[in-house]
């Protein structure tokens, strides 16, 4: 009986242990703590979206690469970039082949679902790119009856869907083919090509597009009702991570160095509040 009283009293000790472990033991380091150790942040980024982050001479360069270099810089570590499938960029987050997105991701109301999203840093409101020479297309109603192009898994593809769903609504014929492509670069080339009549695509990036095409194209609007922007995309634990990113951006936009940017890579400069606005595309 003593035996077992004893047994019994070392089991209770042991597990009295365990349950003060399982209290006491730290938290999991998160996103930021794990970037800190190795000395980088890597960023996942679609490389083919001039002017935010594109290859230059081998090299990934672009508007984004610029803001996280500084995001890194205030944190204190390297920055590197990887190169990834539009597609499947949300799902390659949260299976950690990167820390966070940069790479001209429009915030929307189902993204906003499955990722944090930091301030808005540029304009993302879509416009139709056309040939300069189609004069046959002077709104955006006009569209009827034409085919479109745009990137799979993009906001401007939903936007695209939603206007052929209101033209049909309005007794208009919609459009004859909705082409989605990998990359945007090829959907410009269609266009020129005539196998499509018109591209969705930001704004900020097709006037970067006309400038280094001058003549070529040109755009319209009409076919958003909420104004769009961009953000950067963190998994929805890494508040730590996101806050940081918003001081960085908030520093740039106050100080001017942000504009300075947008003309670098733009020409242009861009609005965008300091907050998340409250409806999303």
């Amino acid at each position: 009986m003593e035996m077992l009283l004893t047994i019994r009293t070392w089991l209770l000790a042991a597990c009295g242990t365990l349950v003060l472990h399982a209290f006491t033991a730290p938290a999991h380091a998160d996103t930021l703590d794990d970037i800190k150790q190795k000395g980088e942040m890597v960023v996942g980024m679609e490389a083919a979206y001039v002017p935010y982050e594109f290859f230059k001479d081998g090299k990934i360069v672009g508007y984004d690469c610029d803001i996280a270099q500084k995001i890194a810089d205030k944190i204190g570590v390297k920055v590197s970039f990887v190169d990834t499938d539009w597609a499947g960029i949300i799902p390659a987050l949260y299976a950690h082949k990167f820390d966070v997105i940069m790479s001209g991701m429009t915030m929307t109301a189902e993204r906003a679902k499955r990722v944090s999203f930091s301030m808005p840093y540029g304009d993302a409101s879509v416009m139709v790119f056309l040939r300069a020479d189609d004069k046959s297309i002077k709104t955006a109603d006009d569209l009827a009856g034409h085919a479109v192009g745009t990137q799979l898994g993009s906001a401007p593809a939903v936007v695209a869907q939603k206007f052929d769903a209101k033209l049909k609504a309005e007794g208009k014929p919609g459009f004859t083919d909705i082409k989605l492509y990998e990359h945007f670069p090829e959907a410009y080339l269609d266009l020129s090509n005539h196998r499509t009549d018109a591209v969705f695509n930001s704004l900020s990036t097709l006037q970067v597009v006309m400038k280094e095409q001058p003549g070529k194209y040109r755009m319209i609007g009409g076919v958003q009702d909420i104004k769009a922007y961009f953000g950067l995309a963190f998994r929805k634990d890494d508040e730590r991570l996101t806050k940081i990113a918003n001081d960085v951006l908030g520093e740039m936009k106050a100080d001017g160095e942000l504009a300075k940017l947008q003309e670098k890579w733009f020409g242009a400069t861009m609005d965008s509040p300091n907050e998340i606005p409250a409806v999303l595309p």
